[in-house]
């Protein structure tokens, strides 16, 4: 009996679980395409989008950036040393909106990450002029207001640092079942609540979406400050945060999307790099948060699976009261896993194979621990990212 009253306790665990990540939803603030063009002009915006290899997506992140309502913008794309046709392809969207600049990188410093260089080359070499700064990456597509929403709530509540959660696009089987499972286990680990308070008691920013004001970045040292880190936007928020800047996490699936990974390989690759950083390098997170996902997940679903079977054929395992309310528990979490995939847009049809998705996320957790405290770094297209922050072509 114990197994089905261990079942029981994980079913009100999932209750807990459910009401917080309703909670921690309702908490996170939206921006929406909803800017009133009475509001008045807006300042120009510098894009600064860091581009390897990125010929599959590159145009479409372009063009829509030019497709903005705020017009006052300019675009500075640093190719970092691609081997495939992404300069070109730039080289041909500047020659038809002067807004578009190409800046290429060949050299990559000792002691510097590819994207902080190829950002802190852009800078240089580009000469924005915005009093705002847009980092972005190749895989984003944006909505036409993913700037001028974004940042009039800037000006408005006099903030320094948006940075926005987008909506993840998945066209394959494994996006569709691992990106909401890997997003899942992250915001366990996230209290939007501490993040936006007035003190941003914690500090958390998707690299996706950084919208900082130019004085703010500078004066927490810019990506010079942080050019060794593997998880350089987490690292960049802090510095501003420390330097007395306001940081703001919002919601923003209705502004920008993003496909960040198209194959398995790539998905384990990709969040292989950071996932271990991302649950701030500590041991005891990675536990907790490989314990939770099998055992949330899988625990309900061989239990129920089991008491389905014994009822349709008559096993007597255990009583048939304690069958039902195993059955029943799996079926209520099933219900909750469906809930949370509908409210995030996460592939809800996907919810039935969440315990393979679990078990997958935990093996690239693990995989990612292991990388950076017993091999010293991790691979990421076609270079190799020490801890000791040295990165080799």
């Amino acid at each position: 009996m114990v197994v089905f009253w261990i079942t029981v306790a994980i079913g009100g665990l999932w209750v807990v679980l459910f009401a917080k990540g309703l909670a921690d939803l309702k908490r996170m603030p939206r921006i929406r395409p909803a800017r009133d063009a009475s509001c008045g002009p807006l300042p120009r915006v510098s894009v600064i989008l860091p581009a390897r290899n990125e010929e599959q997506n590159i145009v479409a992140c372009v063009r829509s950036l030019l497709d903005q309502d705020h017009r006052d913008i300019e675009i500075v794309v640093v190719d970092d040393n691609s081997t495939d046709q992404t300069a070109a392809l730039v080289t041909k969207l500047a020659a038809k909106d002067a807004r578009v600049r190409l800046v290429q990188v060949s050299h990559l410093p000792q002691g510097w990450t590819g994207k902080c260089n190829a950002i802190h080359q852009g800078l240089s070499q580009g000469k924005p002029s915005g009093p705002w700064l847009l980092f972005t990456d190749a895989d984003t597509v944006h909505s036409p207001q993913s700037l001028s929403a974004p940042l009039q709530v800037a000006l408005d509540r006099k903030l320094d640092f948006i940075t926005l959660v987008p909506h993840l696009e998945a066209l394959s089987f494994w996006e569709k079942l691992l990106q909401p499972s890997i997003a899942a286990l992250i915001g366990m680990f996230q209290n939007p609540s501490r993040i936006n308070s007035k003190d941003n008691e914690e500090v958390f920013a998707n690299g996706q979406y950084l919208l900082v004001r130019a004085e703010a970045y500078w004066q927490a040292g810019g990506h010079a400050g942080v050019c060794g880190k593997v998880l350089e936007d987490d690292e960049l928020a802090a510095a501003v945060v420390r330097s007395g800047g306001r940081l703001f996490l919002a919601m923003g699936r209705d502004l920008f999307s993003t496909r960040m990974y198209s194959s398995l390989s790539s998905l384990i690759e990709g969040w292989g790099k950071n996932l271990y950083l991302i649950l701030g390098s500590k041991l005891s997170r990675v536990f907790l948060a490989a314990s939770l996902s099998v055992v949330m997940s899988l625990w309900p679903a061989l239990t129920g699976l089991a008491s389905a079977a014994a009822l349709l054929f008559g096993w007597q395992i255990w009583p048939t009261g304690y069958l039902w309310t195993a059955l029943g528990i799996y079926v209520v979490v099933l219900v909750f896993q469906a809930c949370i995939r509908k409210s995030n847009r996460w592939y809800p049809a996907y919810t039935p194979l969440a315990p393979l998705a679990n078990i997958m996320t935990v093996y690239i957790l693990l995989r990612s621990t292991w990388a950076h405290r017993r091999q010293g770094g991790v691979s990421w297209k076609g270079r190799v990212i020490f801890d000791d922050q040295d990165e080799k072509p």
